[in-house]
């Protein structure tokens, strides 16, 4: 007897299974050969940008207050502008999910940067 697994399980398992595969399929092999320059690496950049893009508010917050060794200017200042590019970040991220089939813009270039929020280098809110 094969047992029955409820409907909402299986619409979970496949939705896990569809994102594992594009994780997979943009993850290059070698650091060396990173340059999201292709429909995949535009999708997952843009899924990553709006399920992540909210990490741009911890993100300024710190940097804000370790470059000005205040506290309360990374609560305040970083804060603002940690809000300002989570909505920046999160939208770019929708435009790249719809358009990620569309070399636009050339090449599939990103149009953020960095690319992923993530990444080490980052708009200069610090001064």
């Amino acid at each position: 007897m094969i047992a029955r697994v409820p409907k909402g399980r299986k619409t979970f398992w496949a939705c896990g299974l569809v994102m594992g595969s594009l994780l997979m399929m943009a993850s290059p092999a070698s650091a060396d050969a990173i340059d999201h320059n292709s429909a995949g690496d535009k999708l997952v950049r843009g899924l990553s940008n709006v399920f992540l893009g909210f990490l741009e508010v911890p993100r300024n917050i710190h940097n804000v207050s370790e470059s000005r060794d205040s506290l309360l200017q990374g609560w305040t200042i970083g804060l603002g502008a940690g809000l300002g590019y989570t909505v920046l970040r999160m939208g770019a991220g929708v435009y790249e999910v719809v358009t990620f089939p569309f070399p636009l813009p050339q090449g599939y270039r990103p149009i953020v940067k960095p690319p992923f929020v993530w990444d080490a280098e980052g708009p200069d809110v610090t001064r």
